[in-house]
């Protein structure tokens, strides 16, 4: 009962994606990733509760399969991109978010791709990796980004339906681009200010437990993961050619309670490179805690 009163100010998030989790056997494209978010909430005041967050991550990118031995095998570029960012989340009265982020990382040998998925693919009793030797050339990378979503009072206080715009914007030398769509959930999700869809779930009134289904058109502009470094003249031995419009969706499902929250998701995405072979699938598994 103690525990159930206790205020929570901080968060601890454990994010992890991967194409083994969709029981595929594929492995390729956006093949891992991890991310470690902290977080932390200032003093409310009525017009508007921010939260802050330092995360570091780590986002591998192979070709179709990462056996491949030639150059001539590969149908996207081989990179990881390794980070570290510090963002605010701003919830107004009317429970619109305003989010912004700031990211410091780099692709290349420095962002320790080739040593993470030898170490996995160990650990595993797995193939060993062929194709790091074609890896993207080192250029450090600066990128903010931001995030919009109102709040829109289309259902019934009680209904277990809701729906919420989603707009989303990067730039830097990484990546550039935009995205939009809309989150459609079934069950019981918290407000914008109090759910773990946000990270926002420090201190939730009541346990969550929802179904959603979140459709995005991606645009992109600029992907240093695919063209290689944009300040780079020599970028590498093989780059792709960027897909600047495609689709991409999330189906998954969330549980927030006082203290532990989980959450599962399959992704679909369309080709990010125009060399791609085939399109994508990859799954999410996240879980935190709050103190």
């Amino acid at each position: 009962m103690a525990l159930a009163q206790t205020e929570r100010h901080h968060f601890i998030q454990i994010i992890n994606d991967n194409d083994s989790y969709t029981l595929t056997r594929n492995d390729g494209y956006y093949t891992n990733g991890l991310r470690i978010l902290f977080g932390w909430n200032s003093q409310k005041d009525p017009e508007c509760t921010t939260i802050h967050t330092v995360e570091i991550g780590q986002l591998m990118y192979n070709a179709k399969n990462g056996s491949y031995q030639r150059k001539e095998e590969l149908d996207r570029p081989v990179t990881a991109f390794l980070y570290a960012r510090y963002g605010q989340m701003h919830f107004t009265r009317k429970e619109t978010l305003l989010s912004w982020g700031v990211n410091l990382g780099t692709i290349g040998p420095p962002a320790l791709g080739r040593q993470m998925q030898e170490s996995i693919h160990s650990l595993f009793n797995m193939y060993t990796p062929k194709e790091w030797d074609y890896q993207l050339n080192t250029e450090v990378g600066i990128n903010g980004d931001f995030t919009w979503s109102p709040a829109l009072k289309l259902t019934a206080a009680k209904s277990s339906f809701k729906l919420l715009p989603v707009l989303r914007g990067s730039v830097g030398n990484t990546f550039t681009g935009a995205s939009a769509g809309p989150v459609l959930s079934l069950g019981h999700m918290g407000s914008n200010s109090q759910t773990v869809f946000w990270n926002s779930h420090i201190n939730n009134k009541e346990n969550e437990s929802f179904f959603y289904f979140y459709p995005e058109l991606v645009l992109s502009i600029y992907n240093a993961t695919i063209q290689g470094g944009l300040f780079r003249s020599d970028k590498g031995p093989y780059t792709g050619k960027l897909n600047h419009v495609r689709y991409r969706q999330t189906l998954g499902w969330m549980y927030s309670g006082k203290v532990f929250n989980v959450g599962l998701g399959l992704v679909y995405d369309a080709k990010e490179s125009k060399t791609q072979l085939h399109n994508q699938w990859y799954g999410r598994i996240q879980l935190g805690v709050a103190f």
